[in-house]
């Protein structure tokens, strides 16, 4: 039987002998515990101490080295001008067992304040509602994923948290992910909760936008996340890109396995590139030599339940009329009116151009709402939107600082909505994954709603905003 003695030799950690041993064939250095010269020896064939204790220092330098050498390490993949950051890869084999995991995010930290010109309007149920000044400080957005394969290199996973500021520090975090099975480039099956894919800006994400925030139409126009199960990929060497699909509802906060009704949110986009890779965003703060454009349209229709306010998700949005009342509301479409349900169908036109640090960009959106369901005489049997953004800008210093100008417009059956403005990006590093942006925006009439955005609806005013951005 194996004594106290002997399990303690067992565990003890090795000795600088052994270290030395272990590490010397890789580092080039043979050493024998049995060579080892004599304290006298030593003394007589060392002159100078110092001598001795670096070349000790280097051999367990070397043989550490040699025992790190074969432990895989996290590597950091940044973006490029064309692709998002990879972010910071911790595990990566496909011997064996297959499995992989990247950790990536971004952070954004906002001052906003917003100069109200009316103090209240009023909808069109007949409210009368406040419009306030605004002036805060918030940690806007801040999104934590992680991404890779398991099992298969073909068995993606991607799952995130999502958070703000914005509603309260005692927010909880929103989760968000997929799980799918990469056929090839051109298919990929996914099914999880993400973005209904209806339109190019909502589609782009947030870090890539070309000011603080996505605009007024899109912000009206667009649906919000929802779980569902969706294709996508790419043909013709990347230049043609879809995702298309089925979503519980256009917007699925609340939209669980208790939700009313069966019906589902059908939604595409698709867009084409035939001159080269677009890159991130709409900004061409790499100030490319030769010319890229981009075209693409979005579809999506869905029968949806009347909804006045939005689920726990911040993105979350609220179908509104022009004037900025949501239609779920009770009088919002007559008096004595209660909508429970209603068709939702949305059409959008997109292109953009750069080149030599110019950039113009456009979207257009058509909304028709109509077969509404619900008691009441209703004053309209559909509701009719169309309105379009535009962005222009110039990186004058090549991937440091930029300004752009933009603006976007609604008109409906209900009324008005436009917004104009522009800003300053200082790219940090010449990276687009750390930048500072400030801008003002004038907004007329505004229609639109959400609490991430500088967007409240009613009102008309002057919002000035200073973001520091950064994406890892």
């Amino acid at each position: 039987m194996a004594s106290c003695a002997d399990e303690a030799d067992r565990d003890a950690p090795p000795t600088m002998t052994e270290m030395l041993r272990e590490g010397g064939d890789e580092a080039g250095v043979l050493w024998d515990a049995d060579d080892a010269p004599s304290p006298a020896e030593s003394a007589e064939s060392a002159p100078d101490s110092i001598d001795q204790d670096a070349l000790i220092q280097a051999l367990v330098d070397q043989a550490v080295e040699a025992r790190l050498a074969g432990i895989p390490r996290p590597r950091y993949i940044p973006a490029t001008d064309i692709a998002p950051p990879g972010g910071l890869v911790l595990h990566r084999s496909t011997q064996g067992f297959p499995f992989a995991l990247a950790f990536n995010g971004f952070m954004q930290v906002r001052w906003f304040e917003f100069a109200r010109e009316n103090t209240s309007w009023t909808n069109s149920a007949g409210m009368t509602l406040p419009v306030k000044n605004i002036n805060t400080f918030n940690l806007n957005r801040v999104l934590l994923s992680f991404s890779g394969y398991v099992a298969d290199e073909r068995l993606v996973y991607r799952a995130a948290l999502f958070g703000t500021s914005d509603i309260g520090v005692r927010s909880a975090f929103v989760p968000l992910g997929t799980l799918g099975w990469k056929f090839s480039e051109a298919a990929t099956l996914l099914g999880g909760v993400t973005i209904v894919p209806s339109s190019r800006e909502w589609v782009e994400m947030q870090p890539w936008v070309l000011g603080i925030d996505r605009s007024m139409v899109n912000t009206f126009f667009r649906p919000g996340y929802s779980p569902g199960v969706y294709f996508a990929g790419s043909f013709l060497d990347r230049e043609l890109n879809y995702q298309a699909g089925v979503w519980n509802a256009i917007d699925g906060g609340q939209a669980g396995v208790l939700r009313k009704g069966t019906s589902m949110a059908w939604a595409g986009n698709t867009w084409w590139e035939p001159l080269g890779p677009f890159g991130l965003g709409y900004s061409d703060m790499e100030v490319r030599d030769d010319p890229v454009v981009r075209f693409g349209g979005s579809g999506t229709f869905a029968r949806t339940q009347a909804i006045i306010f939005p689920g726990l998700n911040p993105e979350d949005t609220t179908v509104r009329l022009s004037d900025g009342t949501p239609i779920a509301l009770p009088n919002a479409l007559g008096p004595g009116t209660n909508l429970d349900q209603y068709a939702y169908q949305l059409a959008t036109v997109d292109a953009g151009w750069k080149q030599g640090g110019w950039a113009v960009n456009f979207e257009y959106y058509f909304r028709q709402l109509n077969d509404f369901v619900g008691t009441g005489n209703f004053v309209h049997d559909s509701v009719y939107d169309h309105g379009g953004l535009g962005y222009l800008s110039w990186c004058f210093v090549p991937r440091t600082y930029e300004v752009y100008a933009r603006s976007s417009a609604l008109t409906g059956t209900y009324g008005t909505g436009q917004e104009y403005g522009g800003g300053l990006n200082w790219y940090v590093n010449q990276s687009r994954q750390g930048r500072f942006t400030i801008e003002a925006l004038y907004m007329n009439r505004n229609p639109a709603q959400n609490i991430l955005y500088p967007y409240r609806a009613g009102h008309t005013g002057t919002a000035i905003q200073t973001q520091f951005m950064a994406m890892f």
